[in-house]
């Protein structure tokens, strides 16, 4: 009796120790989650309240907001694709390409980091917006500070004086 038991506690104790070897890597995969597509704005909204989708933007009018949600559908506005490579460990050839409505195709880097979710953009923008919703999209585009998301869909958040603002992004 007093054999089997302590087989058992050696069987527990290897069991309880299988998660210590086998480590554990809370770093997200940036090429995995970035690259390879084209992103598509679906929201620009305010944080806590993401029940209103386009909730960080005032219009002055219906046929105003009609038009940027006329805008929004067409295939090619409020677009971005990042591209890089990892090497290492290390983003290389961070490029990004952001496009709004008169913005077309703003480019410059990007960096992010996997392990505390934070990314940054740096764009060169030769036009300016006077749609609202593009207007908001390209402020946004030029503050991020965080990200959420997978291949999927992406969240980035980005500060509008002390309101946290974020811009939900689905796979096109």
């Amino acid at each position: 009796m007093k054999r089997k038991s302590l087989y058992i506690c050696h069987l527990f104790l290897m069991l309880a120790l299988i998660p210590v070897f086998s480590g554990c890597n809370t770093e997200d995969d940036l090429i995995r989650i970035f690259t390879g597509k084209t992103w598509k704005m679906s929201r620009i909204t305010i944080e806590g309240k993401e029940d209103v989708p386009f909730g960080a933007i005032a219009w002055d009018s219906e046929a105003a907001f009609n038009r940027s949600i006329e805008l929004l559908g067409m295939k090619d506005n409020f677009t971005v694709v990042f591209e890089g490579n990892e090497i290492n460990g290390e983003l290389t050839g961070n490029k990004v390409t952001v496009t709004g409505v008169q913005v077309k195709k703003a480019t410059g880097t990007w960096s992010a980091n996997g392990k505390d979710n934070t990314i940054g953009l740096s764009l060169n923008i030769s036009a300016s917006e006077t749609d609202p919703l593009a207007k908001e999209f390209i402020k946004g585009m030029q503050n991020v500070f965080k990200y959420e998301g997978d291949e999927n869909q992406i969240t980035l958040y980005y500060k509008e004086g002390q309101t946290t603002c974020l811009i939900g992004f689905a796979k096109q």
